[in-house]
């Protein structure tokens, strides 16, 4: 049970978690729609309010105009397209300021009352010091598009995502610390087990992070084998084998398809291996919906791929990935609790 004077932190943390989940979601969307690179000024002080009027609309255009991906890409476009690039990553860049305020405000609040715990301290300022890191990475990652080629690093791409959900999964263990209490570290089996295929998640959605960057999924839409093959035959052909799996489209999509299959194997051996245990209902759930998302998410990555990549199978990928990391972390520290499971080491 939540104490009574830590339910304003937990609805905090929690709003914060929605709140994450949901800017992911609008990164995936913009990503999609190609408006990443609409809006060419960072302006993290004044950039609150949209163009307000006709000039300013004109004004940003303009800008936009000059920019490569304008040059190369879309030079068809003309105002009322562009409108519609530009208000997703707009919203992209103001649900991020409100997350900021989300964050500060009731910060200010709970520490002029004194009402966070000690224990939870350095993961506050962990969550202030990622939070203003990711704020500089989006610019940082936006800026790679503004010259030269007129496309994001994947790269960078993958280090704002990544880092996203670093500031996810920092969040959700702090509620845990709340809600469940400070876990018992332990090294048992199973708990090693959940947390590898907690880390082969996070990979697994980094390497679709590459993937998107380098819109890689729009090449061997068919499943399972690429060419007729199951390795494709471009997969080293770049001459210097590492930047193959980094900058290679097919190489880049074969290993997102052998990470996805590694990891929905690695979870349905931890489901076998935790049935076998005597574990507690919650913990039971845990694994339940562990399974049952990875198979969703295995088939609606098979069904983004052979559709060409459509805007809304896209999204509900990345979404389910989140639900997939989130899960897994609940996982662990369900498995960490006293009294979760018996004699784990057996398995």
């Amino acid at each position: 049970m939540v104490k009574s004077g830590d339910r304003e932190l937990v609805i905090w943390i929690s709003f914060l978690i929605i709140m994450v989940i949901m800017m992911v979601v609008i990164g995936g969307v913009t990503r999609v729609t190609g408006s990443g690179l609409s809006m060419v000024e960072w302006r993290p002080l004044i950039g609150w309010l949209p163009p307000l009027d006709d000039q300013e609309w004109k004004r940003v255009f303009n800008l936009y105009k000059r920019s490569p991906e304008f040059i190369s890409l879309n030079s068809w476009m003309n105002l009322s397209a562009f409108k519609e690039i530009f208000w997703w990553e707009y919203i992209h860049r103001l649900w991020g300021r409100m997350i900021g305020l989300v964050f500060f405000v009731p910060l200010v609040f709970f520490l002029v009352c004194r009402k966070i715990p000690k224990k939870l301290t350095p993961k506050i300022l962990l969550i202030t010091i990622l939070g203003c890191m990711q704020a500089f990475i989006g610019w940082w990652m936006v800026k790679s598009g503004l010259s030269g080629e007129p496309s994001v690093s994947q790269y960078r791409l993958a280090t704002h995502l990544g880092m996203a959900f670093i500031i996810l999964g920092v969040l959700v263990w702090t509620l845990m610390d709340i809600v469940v209490g400070v876990g018992t570290s332990t090294a048992n089996t199973i708990v090693l087990h959940a947390k590898l295929v907690c880390g082969l998640i996070l990979i697994t959605i980094l390497a679709g992070a590459l993937v998107a960057g380098l819109d890689a999924g729009l090449i061997y839409n068919m499943f399972p084998l690429m060419g007729g093959k199951i390795v494709p035959e471009d997969y080293l052909a770049m001459k210097v084998v590492w930047r193959n799996i980094f900058e290679n489209p097919a190489a880049v999509q074969f290993n997102h398809r052998l990470l996805g299959t590694t990891t929905t194997l690695a979870i349905g051996w931890l489901l076998f291996r935790c049935l076998k245990l005597n574990i507690t209902a919650p913990t039971k759930s845990a694994v339940y919906s562990l399974a049952a998302l990875v198979v969703l998410q295995f088939g609606l990555g098979v069904l983004a791929l052979t559709n060409n990549v459509p805007h809304n199978l896209a999204v509900a990928h990345q979404l389910v990935g989140v639900c997939l990391f989130i899960n897994s972390l609940v996982l662990i520290r369900l498995l960490r609790v006293p009294g979760s499971l018996i004699n784990a080491v057996q398995y």
